[in-house]
């Protein structure tokens, strides 16, 4: 986690996600039961350090030592923890102190501090023991949505594969040799690991899917999940069928899984380093063991739908079946991190394969412009998450003259726009494109997403196909010649949002008179479709407050994002 990223979420204050404690003198009493209603609830990040009005207190470095094994040793421990939870503490250094965070995951199991059950209601730690109503539902609600944890009663450890165990265990010693897991038998590891699981509800105990996924033999996870596949493609030159694949599709267990994806990556994609302080880094394998862990981690297995994964000369596209916490673009800066498979990310955690919960979005973000320049990945979420790792870089503002005068906008805005469509990405197949072809993608992509956009009120009279587009005289050339007056307002006010800009502005560019009309039929039904946002968003009222593009507004508006 970087300086930035923690500032963001000490300045967002408490919640339902996020919890501050000073510990100048010891861990606080309050701390293992917020660590069991994250687990419980939809997990949560605690700053040790911090009091409850987000000042910086910082801890005392030379407790670091002591307060992370302390930790560590409690979460493994049933006596305080039950089932245990494997964490990995940090500290990040500021001015005023070190801060010292914990991130837990919400978990696929029900767990107790001391025999007691906390879920998380905004910023308070509840005890839901005694509460039988409250105590179903989360029992219910973990069983419904974690389809990891689904025990399957004639599973055995015949059906597991013993290299696997060896394999395992080697690769958690060369990443931390100290790892509990490494002085246990497999069943204790199983237990520890929730992959053998009971449910106190029904009875039920055994070993779970998530076992079965990462331990299984073949025909074991083909028995389960006939349909579970993974494939990996390159399309360079044959764009229909491909050039290379990994053939036949994967459908083995997931540590072999990552293995041979990072392999087929490595094969066609080229390395490239960076030095970040006095530390060489493989961008190449920093960004992919980012993306492919977030692939395999986050999948839903229960969905026939396979997991694509293409190569092309502009990108890498991923399609992965999903269970969406909701849909849209990622924003890396703002999103609350979900696992959708805890236990099976606590054994990619365990093997060093990943790292923080978020960090591989943030990761991805991080290093992507030094390994492409200028470029920024797309993560989208929805029944198929999508990421896509563009190869090559284009903006709006590569056609900023063109775009300029297509919108018809006052030679006023010039400068501003200039700078904004530079941070408008364009989809990198459009790479080497000229600006009719820009024209030609972008407009059906508008169509097709602002009718979907609900409130957003797009003209759905609106010429889109490529046939018809061509027919307008004019339509490379001005705006008002191809777009409906609604549409094209939008548009515009997407555009010059892509630099801040203040609501008067924004009036005086389209010389529209009325403040309220213009605010209620275009800026409102652009922030409620999440595509334009306050600078400052905590102060709507403020009079400084400017306009500005989201990720999804500048997904929108370049089309990277084309269902």
């Amino acid at each position: 986690m970087e300086v930035e990223d923690l500032l963001h979420i000490i300045s967002k204050g408490e919640g339902i996600q996020t919890e501050f404690k000073e510990a100048k003198d010891g861990l606080p009493d309050s701390f293992y039961e917020t660590v069991a209603s994250f687990s419980n609830t939809d997990g949560g990040t605690i700053l040790l350090g911090v009091s409850d009005n987000g000042s910086i207190k910082g801890i005392d470095p030379n407790s670091e030592s002591r307060f992370k094994k302390n930790i560590i040793t409690a979460l493994n421990s049933r006596d305080c923890i039950s089932p245990p939870i494997y964490v990995q503490p940090f500290s990040v250094s500021l001015p005023e102190g070190m801060v010292m965070i914990i991130q837990i995951p919400a978990s696929s199991q029900v767990h107790s501090y001391r025999g007691n059950v906390y879920i998380r209601e905004y910023d308070v730690d509840i005890d839901i023991t005694n509460n039988q109503q409250k105590l179903s539902d989360t029992y219910l609600r973990k069983r419904n949505f974690f389809t990891e944890t689904k025990i399957y009663p004639h599973l055995t450890l015949d059906d597991l594969d013993d290299n696997l165990f060896e394999k395992a265990l080697q690769i958690i010693r060369n990443n931390k040799s100290d790892h509990p897991w490494l002085l246990e038998d497999k069943m204790q590891i199983l237990k520890d690991a929730s992959l053998w699981r009971k449910d106190f509800e029904t009875g039920e105990e055994g070993l779970t899917l998530a076992a079965a996924l990462i331990f299984g033999k073949d025909s074991t996870i083909q028995s389960i999940l006939p349909a579970y596949k993974v494939e990996a493609m390159l399309r360079k030159e044959n764009k229909d069928r491909y050039d290379d694949r990994i053939n036949p599709p994967l459908r083995t267990n997931l540590i072999n899984t990552y293995l041979e994806l990072k392999a087929f990556i490595k094969k066609h994609l080229p390395e490239k380093f960076y030095t970040e302080g006095d530390q060489r880094i493989d961008l190449r394998d920093k960004i992919f063991r980012e993306v492919i862990g977030n692939v395999i981690v986050h999948r839903e297995y229960t969905s026939s739908l396979s997991t694509e994964i293409i190569i092309t000369d502009t990108e890498v596209r991923i399609t992965n079946p999903n269970k969406p916490v909701f849909h849209g673009v990622i924003d890396p800066s703002g999103f609350n991190p979900f696992p959708k498979n805890p236990n099976i990310r606590k054994f990619f955690a365990a093997f060093g394969w990943t790292d923080e919960i978020g960090s591989g979005i943030r990761n991805t973000y991080k290093y992507l412009p030094h390994y492409v320049p200028g470029a920024k990945p797309v993560f989208y979420e929805d029944d198929t998450f999508i990421t896509q790792i563009p190869l090559q870089f284009i903006s709006l503002g590569n056609f900023s003259k063109e775009w300029i005068d297509w919108l018809e906008l006052k030679a006023d805005f010039s400068a501003h726009l200039k700078t904004g469509l530079t941070n408008v990405a364009l989809s990198s197949s459009l790479y080497k494109n000229k600006w009719e072809d820009v024209l030609l993608f972008l407009v059906p992509c508008w169509h097709r997403k602002g009718t979907q956009l609900s409130g957003l009120n797009w003209a759905e009279n609106q010429l889109f196909d490529e046939q018809s587009i061509k027919k307008v005289p004019g339509w490379n050339e001005k705006s008002t010649r191809l777009l409906k007056k609604k549409n094209r307002y939008l548009i515009g006010i997407l555009s010059l949002c892509s630099n801040p800009i203040k609501s008067s502005e924004l009036l005086k560019a389209f010389d529209y008179k009325n403040e309220k009309t213009f605010r209620d039929n275009y800026l409102k039904p652009l922030r409620e479709a999440g595509l334009i946002e306050f600078t400052k968003p905590e102060k709507p009222t403020d009079p400084g407050n400017k306009y500005k593009l989201t990720q999804l507004g500048a997904a929108f508006l370049g089309g990277t994002i084309n269902k």
